[in-house]
């Protein structure tokens, strides 16, 4: 008997060593996983960025595990969330473990300073809504800011505000047609094949225009949206901490 008692006080570190490092490799592999797929959208530190902060999420609880990873399989309809369908299951669940992570580590917004109800006036004295949408208000020409305040990180808004040329998702590159006299005209990209270019202009007009016709075809490597680099300090922080408050009716 003692003999077994003392075989067990051998092994029993031996096991909980091996269970220990299972998990930092599990660790280890969820964040490859997380860096290949996800982390130009939602951060290298999963705080957010195109994508919203998951390390601030309802899934980094550990509570909504299913829900998560049929997200990850399946993507989100109408938004530039893609399907992961061909992750494998072991990939998948070290996935989630690293995301619970990303939540134990305490990753958070940063702390929103400014006045909102001075910043909406900001927004609105800027035109912003002559683009952009929130609520029921505004136009679709440019992101609907419905939900910003809940899907981006705060760092990411403002830079946004201030260099909107550094991300911009492909749903709304701008291209500019020249026609034969001359005239140009610029607008969102719609479709675009080897015969015609299709475009949304800022009146929401949608427009298409065969390329024999035309004189040329300029995709814009810059945003249509003017960088705001001349506001105050306070303005843009209190611009932020409007678009902080746009958290959308769900």
């Amino acid at each position: 008997m003692k003999c077994l008692a003392v075989i067990a006080i051998v092994v029993c570190p031996v096991a909980v060593g091996a269970q220990t490092n299972l998990a930092k490799l599990n660790l280890e592999q969820g964040r490859s996983v997380f860096r290949s797929n996800c982390a130009f959208c939602h951060g290298l530190t999963g705080t957010g960025g195109r994508g919203p902060n998951l390390a601030a999420s309802r899934f980094a609880t550990g509570g909504a595990d299913t829900a998560f990873k049929n997200i990850v399989r399946n993507g989100v309809p109408g938004t530039t969330m893609p399907a992961f369908d061909t992750m494998e299951a072991d990939e998948l669940e070290d996935l989630t473990v690293y995301i619970h992570e990303l939540g134990a580590a305490g990753v958070k917004n940063e702390p929103v300073a400014g006045d909102p109800k001075l910043g909406r006036q900001v927004y609105q004295r800027n035109g912003c809504g002559t683009c952009h949408r929130t609520g029921e208000e505004g136009s679709i020409f440019g992101p609907d800011l419905s939900r910003v305040g809940v899907g981006r990180p705060t760092a990411y808004i403002r830079e946004s505000i201030l260099d909107p040329s550094k991300d911009i998702p492909e749903e709304y590159q701008g291209v500019t047609v020249v026609t034969r006299d001359g005239k140009r005209i610029s607008g969102i990209r719609i479709n675009e094949d080897t015969f015609t270019v299709q475009l949304r202009d800022q009146q929401q007009r949608f427009r298409m225009f065969d390329k024999n016709q035309l004189k040329e075809v300029i995709h814009e490597t810059k945003s249509l949206m003017p960088a705001y680099m001349a506001l105050s300090k306070e303005d843009l922080t209190n611009l932020v901490a409007y678009l902080d408050t746009l958290r959308g009716s769900r």
